[in-house]
């Protein structure tokens, strides 16, 4: 007996595969993930991939895009509070988008390491210029080109500090947001000389 196949609008069946790679991904490294399987996860002929897509890698980097950018969810209006606790509200934010992605946003942040190539590192590289934005916004600081580059230069630094607190257990969620809120004050304040 053969299973029926739903039709889908297009952008549908694409979520549908990068759903399902996605969950492929977070188990098991790029390298070891075929396509068929990927096929198989999304339960669509191998075919829709390429058709979708064109190649696994495009996959990949669809997946990764999707993880790692951080959504715009709704953070509410801080600008009455004084800078350290719009800072720490803002942390918290974060955090619990952290929570929210859990391992797939941890897998995929730390891809371009993994998976080198100027796609992937140019997908990290937006991402981490649109949480510097958002950040510039929470915080009611200038959207100033010198001020984005110092919280992008964070981005490695929160993603370390969210494996070590929802991986390793060596921080806890307190300690974590303590040290990314006394960092992002720092870099987004500090007067620098040019």
């Amino acid at each position: 007996m053969t299973a029926t196949r739903s039709r889908l609008a297009p952008e549908a069946r694409r979520r549908q595969i990068v759903d399902a790679a996605r969950t492929l991904y977070v188990e098991r490294p790029y390298d070891e993930v075929s396509t068929a399987e990927l096929a198989a996860a999304a339960g669509v002929a191998r075919g829709l991939i390429n058709h979708y897509f064109g190649s696994k890698r495009d996959v990949f980097l669809e997946v990764m895009r999707s993880s790692i950018r951080m959504p715009e969810s709704e953070l509410p209006d801080l600008s009455d509070l004084p800078l350290p606790e719009r800072a720490r509200r803002t942390v918290d934010w974060i955090l619990e988008a952290a929570e929210t992605y859990g391992h797939a946003w941890l897998a995929a942040s730390g891809a371009a390491d993994l998976h080198g190539g100027g796609e992937l590192q140019a997908i990290v590289d937006e991402a981490d210029d649109h949480a510097a934005r958002l950040t510039l916004d929470a915080l009611g600081l200038p959207d100033d080109p010198h001020l984005r580059a110092r919280l992008r230069s964070l981005a490695p630094l929160f993603k370390s500090v969210c494996r070590e607190w929802q991986q390793r257990g060596t921080l806890t969620r307190a300690e974590a947001a303590d040290l990314l809120t006394d960092t992002v004050l720092l870099f987004a304040t500090k007067e620098t000389t040019r």
